[in-house]
């Protein structure tokens, strides 16, 4: 339902061609980009004939890139409009949004990351303005190279008539306004933004403007405690982002003074934490990966990714060393995006890979369900990997299919894989080996020493022309030698495998 208040913004930016932005620290905003304009509207009866003069004055002043130039009305500076006079002051500007558009309509990250440009603009706008300057988010809009204040003379508070006329100045006045005092060590226009700052985080209790006005004079607009949140609830758990909370609700409701830009860095380091994928990084980071993926689940209820289920996948299988774990996270991956390949290729890894990990996990099985889930799992993600990325995954899967005893298909998949053409790829080691296990295995120990021997010269060869890394020679070195001995012992009446 439309307010009186909503009906009168409306009523006036038909007959000034512009759009309502929102209520300045003096009047209000309105803006019409198409003609690089902005005006800020305020109430004749407000303001002397001195304010008019100061003004104009300022029509002349030398332009500062930090402030938007103020420029003559194009339809003079007082004008009707519906039904009431004001004194229009204009502006020369494209930018599309202020920082009231911002607080409302962009996410969480994107609002901190305006506010603590602002933050940032603070000591050259008071520098230009002067040191009581305050600014409500309406009075900064956001261009292409930062915010820039719509600037006014320095002229203090409006008058109480205007404070109540839009309760959302009262909620950014600072206590000793409130109360009718000088403002002491409190800096009014920190604690304005601060106010702004605090709104990308929870959302005021409603109030009619006498209780709000009470709430400020007490540094209490926000509940004491936060109400009605305006973050991802995961969010709730990140350490940089309830810093920045705590440290926002101290500045709004004590006097303890802050530094606008240790402020902007505290609410700079809270969004990029607002990232997931920023956050579980940095807990993995700090030696806590059970936390790290804790979090992970609680972020996928907001914030459903795939890069950050491969990420948790990774620290459950690297850090944890759960490989169940992975794989169930894996398998989100998959369902998100059956289209990208990432996943498949970490399910290939930990089922080919942990085999005999998983393995003794089913040690109490009688149907080898889980097993034969776990293949088909594998199957499936081979067969889901790019044409021209299976061969350099194709040990994974054969490893899979040896851990399940398909060793008859291990066997011909090794062959297949290992043979480009007519070309046998003596150098794929990992595979080689495979091959020559699944012939052990199947009782074939002829085939098997053929393969060992060549799996041999092939290590010799890389070794002597250095094509492979020692860490590599010597991994596939303990293998060959772990087939050799197995060869060895069934040649003289050991037993299988």
């Amino acid at each position: 339902m439309t307010t009186t208040l909503e009906a009168s913004h409306a009523a006036v930016a038909a007959e000034l061609d512009a759009e309502y932005v929102g209520v300045g620290w003096w009047g209000t905003l309105y803006r019409a980009p198409h003609r690089r304009r902005w005006y800020r509207l305020v109430p004749v009866e407000e303001i002397d004939g001195d304010q008019r003069s100061e003004l104009l004055a300022w029509h002349t002043r030398p332009r500062r890139p930090e402030l938007v130039p103020v420029v003559p009305g194009e339809q003079g500076e007082q004008r009707q409009l519906a039904g009431r006079w004001f004194q229009v002051v204009s502006y020369e500007t494209d930018a599309p949004r202020a920082l009231a558009d911002a607080l409302s309509e962009d996410t969480a990250a994107a609002r901190l990351a305006s506010v603590a440009g602002a933050l940032r603009a603070l000591p050259a706008w008071r520098s230009a303005i002067g040191p009581e300057l305050v600014a409500l988010p309406a009075d900064i809009v956001l261009g292409g190279h930062g915010p820039l204040l719509l600037p006014l003379p320095a002229w203090g508070a409006p008058s109480v008539g205007q404070l109540f006329a839009e309760p959302e100045r009262l909620a950014h006045l600072a206590p000793e306004a409130a109360r009718g005092l000088p403002a002491g060590d409190r800096d009014p226009g920190l604690h304005a933004l601060g106010v702004a700052a605090l709104g990308c985080f929870e959302s005021p209790p409603d109030a009619d403007s006498e209780r709000l006005l009470q709430r400020a004079a007490c540094a209490a607009v926000f509940a004491s405690r936060p109400h009605g949140s305006r973050l991802p609830s995961w969010t709730r758990r990140v350490e940089p982002v309830r810093a920045a909370h705590e440290q926002l609700r101290a500045l709004t409701s004590g006097s303890r003074p802050v530094d606008p830009l240790r402020l902007a860095d505290t609410l700079d380091e809270a969004r990029h934490a607002m990232d997931p994928l920023v956050a579980v990084h940095a807990l993995r980071a700090e030696g806590r990966p059970r936390k790290a993926v804790g979090l992970t689940h609680a972020a996928l209820v907001d914030s459903p990714g795939y890069p950050l289920l491969i990420l948790a996948a990774e620290i459950a299988h690297q850090d944890l060393h759960d490989p169940l774990e992975a794989l169930s996270l894996l398998e989100r991956a998959v369902q998100a995006d059956p289209e990208r390949s990432e996943a498949y290729t970490a399910q290939l890894s930990i089922i080919g890979g942990l085999w005999a990990v998983v393995q003794g996990r089913l040690a109490g099985a009688t149907d080898g369900s889980f097993a034969h889930r776990l293949l088909a799992t594998a199957r499936t993600a081979f067969d889901g990997l790019p044409p021209d990325r299976r061969r350099e995954h194709a040990h994974e899967m054969a490893l899979c299919l040896i851990g399940q005893g398909e060793l008859a298909e291990a066997n011909a998949f090794a062959h297949r894989w290992l043979h480009d053409g007519s070309t046998l790829m003596w150098w794929r080691l990992d595979l080689m080996l495979d091959y020559a296990v699944t012939f052990l295995l199947l009782d074939r120990l002829d085939e098997a020493e053929q393969v060992a021997e060549q799996v041999g010269a092939g290590l010799r060869r890389l070794r002597e022309n250095g094509q492979m890394t020692r860490r590599d020679i010597h991994e596939h070195g303990m293998r060959y030698a772990d087939l050799v001995r197995k060869l060895h012992d069934r040649r003289n009446g050991g037993s299988r495998g």
